[in-house]
């Protein structure tokens, strides 16, 4: 029996925010010398995904694939199988029974933005987070911003967070699919992206300005995202948006290294992944001056407000028509994502687990042999 479990209810969620940072996570662990150490413990139907992870996984229980079933299967099966070990939770939930494991909660959303979520889905969030700070789990999250916020929130003494930051360099490791481009029509330099659903939140509304703008000077805003074309429409995001859907990071990658710029108008993040996987790809990045991407991407992108949609396309505007402004954001995009990889938040998660558990002597031995 493994040292450490591994919540792997992820594996058979649709891919979001969350659920790629635990895939990347897991698939580095996979990587390390403790690899051994640790065992996803999947619910049935997973298994070809827990394969492509690497790591070695156990199936227990029934079927999760509704939210009652997760969290049944969670609070059961899992809590079950991870009985006398210590479990690691990846994606903000965990069994409420859980003695001896660690959350990594991203951000504090259910507390700041409650209207953005159904009553039962944010109550839900809220118990179990303020459950969490009880159990004297360990508790993770992302950045400085959502450990400020979730310490406030919980009301409890912001040490008891291990910040560990993400991984963005997935978005280095596949080929780029240029094709994606004559399929949606696009010419190299002739749009600029953004990636983002129609959550409250994202903002995607604010950018219809900039939208018209962009068409009048012949050049589209792309939108990428898990977001039906009508919606999108009923958004009124203006002349010129051209949806294309969700994409593979084959296919998103061959769009953000074709953009003129990229653009991220979001008036809440834990941490900020699309602005950092266009980052460490060179693209140009204009993005919402809020504390979460201020401390992410630090002087490598322009900022903008995001509740004035004239100071948006003024600002992405002016990065979009100066080609030396482009390549010098370009250049130190790169440079600011250099050491933003998923081995060095592996090692992070291993120099945490070798202080939260009394098993993790062999962990540390076996994560610094190489």
């Amino acid at each position: 029996m493994t040292d450490f479990c591994i919540n792997g209810r992820f594996l058979t969620q649709p891919i979001s925010g969350v659920q790629r940072v635990a895939r990347q996570l897991c698939r580095a662990l996979a990587r390390s010398p403790a690899k051994d150490s640790f065992s996803l413990v999947i619910p049935p139907g997973a298994e070809a995904e827990a394969d492509r992870i690497g790591l070695s996984f156990e199936i227990v229980g029934g079927a999760s694939d509704t939210p009652l079933g997760g969290i049944l299967w969670e609070n059961r099966a899992l809590a079950k199988a991870a009985r006398g070990r210590y479990l690691i939770n990846l994606t903000n939930r965990f069994p409420v029974a859980l003695k001896r494991g660690a959350v990594l909660m991203h951000d504090a959303h259910v507390f700041d933005l409650p209207s953005t979520y159904t009553p039962i889905f944010g109550s839900f969030y809220r118990g179990l987070y303020r459950w969490a700070v009880t159990r004297n789990l360990d508790l993770v999250t992302v950045s400085e911003f959502s450990r400020a916020r979730l310490s406030q929130a919980l009301g409890v003494d912001s040490d008891r967070w291990t910040i560990i930051k993400s991984g963005i360099d997935h978005i280095l490791e596949p080929k780029a699919e240029f094709s994606v481009l004559q399929r949606f029509g696009l010419v190299p330099e002739g749009y600029v992206l953004t990636v983002g659903a129609l959550s409250e939140h994202k903002n995607m509304a604010a950018l219809k300005l900039l939208a018209r703008d962009l068409a009048a000077q012949g050049h589209e805003l792309v939108a990428v995202g898990d977001v039906v074309p009508t919606v999108y429409a009923g958004a009124d995001l203006g002349e010129g948006l051209k949806y294309v859907g969700r994409l593979g990071d084959d296919g998103l990658r061959a769009l953000m290294e074709n953009a003129r710029c990229f653009v991220f108008p979001s008036q809440y993040e834990g941490f900020g992944l699309p602005p950092l996987e266009a980052m460490a790809l060179g693209c140009p990045v204009a993005t919402s001056d809020i504390a979460p991407l201020r401390e992410a991407c630090g002087e490598a992108c322009i900022f903008f407000d995001p509740e004035d949609p004239e100071d948006i396309a003024e600002r992405v505007l002016a990065l979009s028509n100066d080609e030396a402004q482009r390549v010098h954001f370009g250049n130190a995009g790169r440079e600011v994502t250099r050491n933003l990889t998923w081995d060095r938040s592996a090692q992070k998660w291993l120099d945490l687990l070798f202080v939260a558990s009394k098993s993790s002597r062999v962990l540390w031995s076996n994560s610094h042999s190489t």
